[in-house]
């Protein structure tokens, strides 16, 4: 759901492009230059179609007569002229003085041209009784302005007219009886500058805006009334072009960039950054200049000051939103709890909580949650628990020590250097790539897998808790109450005063995090995780890991401890061996609780399935998927198909029959090494990461039904958030992108007569009677049916 470009012209003209249009009849976009030239291209392919030569001076504007199926040209030699659907000049009109812009009024059937120092108004003439199109006989003269009009448009019964005198003026068009227009709103200093754009902006909630560019280097978003909503500014030079797109309901401007600025103009942010139409822009010295958004299309045409014509195109399964870090990224989780956060790990170590703002759907506020902190708090923590241990020690030495000439004597403590304690106060490991990363809504933990072969537990902040229990909060100040209110125990005597919503507890519940834990039972990078909770029907909540190390540790969340490991009953006499859960590297784990199973994958191109328990020697071997060619990267369960699907680095994605012995019932071309998996949570669709592709399969033929495009490296997490029906990726290009869920085709109404227990029902209707007739297989089913038709029809 993005505006992408779709080609670029770069050799157009040997003059500067001054008009930009659209002939829908034709499908051609229309450039006009600065020589008279129009130029008409194709708009699907960029071929040039012909050439006119007609005007002969400075093309102003273009405007398409839907009425009449006519593309009309106005330029400053004073003429307008008609293009008919041969491509050819139809009809032609002389008003004697340059016209600057062009607007038609469908109320009236009239054509408003916008001259130097007014305003001029002709009727149309759709029978040529006057012998034009255009009957050339003024009808009315607005002469409010002062300099030239640039900019005209019509909105059911008003005229918004702009121009170099810095005016913005409405006038009132209703019918009356003559063709007067009478101006109800003047404002005569809308800008600083003479205004060069003006545009009419209406979304599908019916909301309107009227928007201006300057040359003041300044975008004004007002009201229909005149009243100004909102002021843009922080342009580098005159805004020479603007747009409305409403795919995505944003403002495009151009001033002096190669880029537009996009903005959201019910709340007049600039989501430029959040939008992945200009974030790879590459900066050159050819400006972005003017701008024309064509709904037939769905496409932006814009001109460059190098005259190139730069055409961008709507895509319905681009992304919805991309958000910018400052490293790759490697895992991604969410919370279903609103507000719906998106949590995602990096290369540096880095969380981060994503919250989208409530201004719009594209920009999102964020949070980092360092793992150098959490490294810093272990540590101490550490130190700490060793000084008590010593302490301990040392106290019961004293308690043992002889009095006699046998005691022991003093020892002589080396003086700690200079690098010995920069060794003990700083953490200098090298890998610190958050690999794995999942959100806990039972104890609302963030738990992080890195690199470093520990695993981070991040939970609410108990101290904060306690703080406010004691707090006399000020007489006057309830917000704060209302934002704690969630650390308040019910026996608090502050909830009263307040009324707690669902939202509002959830959003301080997750407001400030602490590192709570580090689980440091792993020997090497930890590459997977799955919680078990008392929602599957266990005393607690647990956490299953894997990695590198090939062992499955158990820890209990509640308690943050290692609960038991994995090992296999069958070795026990080899020590060496025994906690080994696979012949290679263990690259995913995906726990099953509708029948206590979790299976993991791993680089020996086996994937593992064993039941679940809390006692690690009873984690016994169920079964193994065996076909893959390559490592095996993913493994998830689809729990509405109720199969195993598997991807892997040999191209291919394979589904596994659920019964049995899990044979291999389908296997899936990938098109590239697979290295992320997804299942849709609404619809059971296979979403697959393949290098910086996601591919969506049918979960019912197994057809590619969706390709996403839009990142520049390889993927390395996809989630579906159910909740917005979207999906979530994260990437080596140090990018998130959110892509809308590919949505199954409505199924169309079946109009055979035939039911499904192979009754065939003919009911017709007569002005005198009912008749009612059945044909039935099974004699018993076809009375009842009959029966409730013959009710029906009653």
């Amino acid at each position: 759901m993005a505006m992408e470009k779709h080609y670029v012209l770069s050799e157009t003209h040997n003059k500067s492009i001054t008009a930009l249009g659209y002939n829908l009849l034709r499908r051609e976009i229309l450039i006009g230059c600065e020589d008279g030239v129009i130029k008409c291209w194709e708009a699907d392919t960029g071929k040039l179609i012909t050439c006119h030569y007609d005007h002969k001076g400075w093309i102003t504007d273009f405007l398409f007569w839907s009425d009449m199926k006519l593309m009309l040209s106005s330029a400053i030699d004073g003429f307008i002229m008609m293009w008919g659907s041969g491509g050819g000049c139809v009809d032609k009109i002389m008003l004697g003085q340059p016209v600057y812009c062009m607007a038609i009024n469908p109320r009236r059937q009239q054509l408003i041209c916008g001259v130097s120092k007014g305003i001029l108004v002709f009727n149309l003439d759709i029978e040529k009784e006057s012998g034009h199109y255009i009957n050339t006989e003024v009808k009315f003269h607005a002469t409010e302005h002062t300099d030239i009009v640039r900019c005209i448009v019509c909105h059911e019964s008003r005229v918004y007219s702009a121009g170099y005198d810095h005016k913005l003026i409405i006038y009132d068009s209703s019918y009356t009886g003559d063709e007067t227009m009478v101006p109800i709103v003047k404002n005569n200093n809308a800008h600083d500058a003479g205004i060069s754009c003006l545009l009419l902006v209406k979304d599908n909630e019916n909301n309107t805006w009227v928007v201006t560019g300057s040359f003041d280097k300044v975008v004004k978003i007002w009201s229909t009334d005149g009243k100004m909503v909102h002021k843009l500014e922080g342009f580098q030079s005159t805004i020479s072009g603007i747009c409305y797109v409403p795919r995505n309901k944003t403002i495009w401007a151009a001033g002096g960039t190669s880029y537009a600025y996009l903005y959201d103009p019910k709340s007049g942010d600039n989501v430029s950054d959040f939008i992945g139409t200009f974030q790879n822009h590459e900066e050159n010295k050819y400006t972005l200049q003017m701008l024309k958004y064509f709904p037939e299309l769905n496409q932006v045409v814009g001109s460059t000051s190098r005259r190139h014509l730069i055409v961008w195109k709507y895509n319905p399964s681009g992304c919805v939103t991309a958000l910018k870090c400052r490293s790759s990224l490697e895992s991604l989780a969410y919370t279903k709890k609103v507000p719906i956060l998106i949590f995602s790990g990096d290369h540096d170590g880095i969380i981060t909580k994503w919250e989208r703002m409530q201004s719009n759907h594209y920009m999102y506020s964020k949070e980092h949650f360092l793992l150098s902190e959490a490294r810093k708090a272990k540590k101490k923590k550490m130190e700490s628990l060793k000084l008590e241990e010593e302490g301990d020690k040392k106290n019961k030495d004293v308690m043992k020590r002889p009095t006699s000439q046998y005691a022991h004597k003093k020892l002589s403590i080396p003086p700690v250097t200079q690098q010995e304690k920069n060794k003990l106060s700083a953490f200098n490991h090298p890998n610190t790539t958050i690999v794995s990363t999942l959100f806990i809504e039972e104890l609302d933990y963030i738990v992080a897998a890195c690199e470093d072969s520990t695993i981070y537990v991040w939970g609410f902040d108990e101290d904060a808790v306690k703080a406010l229990k004691t707090m006399d909060p000020p007489d006057d100040d309830k917000q704060l109450i209302t934002k704690y209110a969630i650390l308040l125990g019910q026996e608090s005597k502050l909830l009263h005063q307040i009324h707690i919503t669902e939202e509002e507890s959830v959003t301080n519940r997750v407001a400030g995090f602490v590192c709570k834990h580090s689980l440091s039972e792993h020997t090497s990078c930890v590459t997977a995780m799955a919680v078990i909770g008392r929602a599957h029907g266990f005393d607690g909540t647990y956490l299953l890991t894997t990695g590198w190390d090939r062992r499955i540790c158990l820890w209990n969340l509640e308690k943050g401890t290692l609960h038991d490991r994995f090992r296999n009953p069958s070795l026990t006499s080899n020590m060496e061996h025994v906690e080994l859960a696979a012949d290679g590297i263990i690259t995913d784990l995906t726990y099953c609780s509708l029948r206590n199973e979790f299976a993991y994958s791993s680089s020996d191109k086996m994937v593992y399935i064993r039941k679940f328990a809390l006692e690690g020697v009873e984690m016994i071997l169920l079964n193994t998927l065996q076909g893959h060619f390559g490592e095996v990267r993913c493994v998830k369960w689809n729990h509405l198909k109720e199969k195993w699907v598997t991807g892997s680095e040999d191209g291919t994605i394979r589904i596994w029959s659920g019964q049995g012995m899990n044979e291999c019932e389908q296997i899936l071309s990938a098109q590239g090494s697979v290295t992320a998996l997804c299942i849709d949570g609404l619809n059971g669709a296979i979403v697959v990461g393949v290098q910086e592709f996601i591919r969506v399969f049918d979960p019912e033929q197994y057809r590619l039904v969706q390709t996403n495009r839009g990142h520049t490296d390889a993927l390395r997490s996809i989630i579906h958030i159910p909740e917005r029906n979207q999906y979530v990726s994260s990437s080596w290009d140090k990018t998130i992108r959110i892509w809308n869920a590919w949505k199954p085709p409505r199924k169309k109404h079946q109009t055979s007569k035939e039911n499904k227990r192979g009754i065939s029902l003919n009911i017709t209707t007569e002005s005198d009677n009912k008749k009612l007739n059945v044909e039935e297989d099974d004699e018993e089913v076809g009375e009842e049916v009959a029966e409730e038709a013959q009710q029906g029809c009653d």
